[in-house]
């Protein structure tokens, strides 16, 4: 077992001998400017709380297993998670399956989101599938959320997949769904479901005339101009909606008065006390 050490806490240490050895030769702005320099010189030290190993050394004859325990030890003590120990699980390419596997009906999401930033840094295609299962699970939305970021930038490789389940799942599910699908090339499938979305979630007109936009179809412009035009619309939509319409080529100059609306009204009074530039 990988004993955990606060490696962290031994570079404050390594930082409080340099500052008593150069006191009155170094000043503390230059200090503060060379701490990436010490730090990488520091993960070149042989210290004697690490077996005589430097901070580079010391999990690197380790395997994934025993170096995921690790993390998780270190976690659930509440001791500092060493950016040596995760850079040195993330070092190889042949983890990501591991790092996938880790995943597996796991219930601490703290160690969950190091995995699943691990994956994100390593651009994992295999994490796919396990991702989207994580947003239709009942997981925090810190999780969902994570996943979700990843998937847009991947979502013509979980698209077919999306559409086969979206009908079922539930109205928070779809959210993020919708917001991946978002991130697909042009298909008519994903089309209908966007603007579908968009009408049905009026009280979120913003996060879905943002999904459009992001899409990037000119034929969403009908139904953003028809929204639009609303009497009732209040002026964030109004400008969020502006703003997709211009995205997508389009264009808005009715003039509209907002004067009774809250957000316009408290806008107007922050550009009256702004100063007057001379």
């Amino acid at each position: 077992m990988i004993k955990v050490i606060d490696i962290d806490k031994l570079f404050d240490e390594y930082i409080k001998d340099f500052v008593y050895k150069n006191i009155g030769k170094v000043k503390v702005e230059e200090i503060e400017n060379q701490i990436p320099m010490l730090y990488e010189k520091f993960g070149s030290e042989k210290l004697k709380e690490l077996d005589g190993k430097s901070p580079n050394e010391y999990y690197e004859n380790y395997g994934i297993k025993d170096l995921l325990i690790c993390l998780k030890n270190h976690l659930e003590t509440r001791v500092e998670v060493s950016d040596f120990l995760c850079e040195t699980i993330n070092s190889k390419a042949e983890n990501e399956g591991d790092l996938v596997n880790a995943l597996d009906n796991e219930d601490n999401e703290e160690f969950m989101l190091y995995v699943m930033n691990m994956l994100i840094d390593l651009d994992s295609k295999k994490c796919l599938n396990k991702f989207l299962e994580l947003i239709t699970w009942d997981y925090s939305e810190s999780i969902k959320e994570l996943a979700t970021e990843h998937l847009k930038e991947n979502a013509d490789s979980v698209k077919e997949q999306i559409l086969a389940q979206f009908r079922e799942c539930d109205d928070t599910v779809k959210e993020y769904l919708t917001e991946i699908l978002s991130g697909c090339k042009k298909d008519d499938k994903v089309f209908d479901i966007l603007i579908e979305q968009f009408a049905k979630n009026q009280d979120k007109i913003p996060i879905y005339a943002g999904y459009l936009a992001k899409y990037g179809d000119e034929r969403a412009l009908t139904f953003l101009m028809a929204q639009i035009e609303r009497q009732d619309i209040s002026y964030a939509d109004f400008e969020e909606l502006r703003f997709a319409i211009e995205a997508l080529g389009g264009q808005y100059d009715k003039v509209r008065d907002f004067k009774k609306d809250k957000t316009f009204k408290k806008i107007m009074n922050a550009e009256e006390k702004k100063p007057v530039q001379h």
